[in-house]
């Protein structure tokens, strides 16, 4: 018997899920449907409900809508089963994918050790760890 949900429960369903219940009071599913460019404005819907995923190729216009940033999007859309080919290629070629914020953070460490390139030591590791109250 099919899995009628293969993607339920993906990072990205739940995801997606919150993400429009903060964006309710702004605008509708049906509104974030139609800036993403969805046809179907059902198709939100079944991306939350787990029973298609997301099309690599519409990750940026969905950020947008979604006003988030497109490669946290992008990470979350990878991890969506049949993608596990892709993941590895796409890190190859572009590196580990960075969101907006942590492009920031990089920029903070950069200032703070006046652009000495700091290797991470355990002491600045737990630090950072200690900051997220890990």
């Amino acid at each position: 018997m099919a899995r009628t949900k293969p993607y339920g429960g993906t990072k990205l369903s739940k995801f997606i899920t919150h993400r429009i219940i903060e964006l309710k009071p702004r605008k509708s599913q049906a509104e974030i449907a139609s800036e993403a460019g969805f046809i179907n404005p059902n198709m939100l819907s079944m991306i939350k409900a787990g029973t298609t995923k997301l099309a690599l190729d519409r990750v940026t216009d969905l950020a947008r809508a979604l006003d988030t940033d497109p490669a946290r999007l992008f990470r979350m859309a990878m991890l969506q089963s049949g993608h596990e080919t892709t993941r590895p290629v796409v890190e190859e070629v572009f590196g580990t994918l960075v969101t907006r914020n942590e492009v920031d953070w990089i920029k903070a460490i950069r200032e703070a050790s006046g652009e000495t390139d700091p290797t991470l030591t355990s002491r600045a590791r737990s630090s950072i760890l200690g900051i997220f109250g890990k």
